[in-house]
């Protein structure tokens, strides 16, 4: 009875994830034009990227984004989440505020940003600089600063799924031992690194791993707001998968890129259950 109910299920799961990645990884294997197939060419895909200095450039920038983004974003859920908690019906405010960006499609965000961050007086960022005696400045076109913007727009867009898991975590730690840790004498930042951090680890690990997958994965936002410049300082793999696959029209590579990028999602996600799942109170 319960494979009966759980077979269709399983079987658009399969049709969904698992046939198109073996599929990619089959297409990867092969060189392929837009839908002209040359045939069988084994790892020849995969040697040219990885021999490719621009390809292990954008990598690192990939892994700047993801780590920068991450860095930020991480604390500040958190802090977000305590909040949440201790505001009580307040916080229910607090958290339908935090959300709107996260409810909101990706080209939307890189549209509203986009008119932000015009440099002219019409737009906000230009509207800031003008008031404060500046002249305006394009964030976006400059290489020092176009990659930090990008970070600060993804955590601005992402870091609300992050408070709703951590918040959700915080209220699973009953209040008793935060009482009985006051009784011992511990103050706000010991009861914090003994109970709450060491007990919210398998939410941290939840968070860290699906934004670590999000921030790796991110092109919607890079392609709407620099398109991979200036002079490639925002070219992530996922925006060379993007120009590779749908601009280049080069299937076989674009697959190679697509299958390397997972590999190196799987590798970090590892790294981070090592880690994480070693702490007291998390996953093991």
């Amino acid at each position: 009875m319960g494979t009966a109910l759980v077979g269709p299920a399983l079987v658009f799961v399969l049709a969904i994830n698992v046939m198109p990645a073996f599929y990619g990884f089959y297409l990867s294997l092969r060189r392929v034009f837009f839908f002209g197939d040359e045939g069988f060419v084994g790892l020849q895909n995969y040697t040219a990227l990885l021999s490719d200095p621009l390809a292990w450039e954008a990598i690192g920038r990939s892994l700047v984004f993801s780590f920068g983004a991450l860095a930020v974003a991480v604390p500040l859920a958190l802090l977000s989440a305590m909040g949440i908690r201790r505001l009580g019906r307040w916080g229910m405010v607090l958290l339908t505020v935090v959300l709107v960006p996260w409810a909101m499609s990706p080209i939307v965000v890189a549209l509203l940003w986009k008119w932000i961050l015009v440099p002219s007086p019409g737009g906000l960022m230009g509207s800031l600089f003008s008031a404060l005696g500046y002249p305006p400045r394009d964030l976006l076109t400059d290489p020092v600063l176009a990659m930090p913007t990008l970070i600060a727009i993804a955590v601005w867009r992402n870091f609300a799924f992050a408070t709703i898991i951590l918040a959700g975590g915080l209220g699973q730690i009953p209040n008793d031992l935060y009482r009985a840790a006051s009784v011992d004498g511990l103050h706000a930042w010991e009861s914090f690194r003994r109970i709450t951090l060491p007990l919210l680890m398998p939410s941290l690990l939840i968070v860290v791993s699906m934004l670590t997958i999000s921030y790796f994965n991110e092109v919607q936002v890079i392609i709407g707001l620099t398109a991979g410049g200036p002079i490639r300082s925002t070219t992530t793999l996922a925006y060379q998968l993007y120009h590779t696959g749908f601009v280049e029209l080069d299937q076989g590579r674009g697959n190679a890129i697509a299958i390397v990028m997972f590999l190196i999602n799987m590798l970090l996600i590892a790294i981070y259950i090592r880690i994480l799942g070693r702490q007291p109170g998390g996953a093991t």
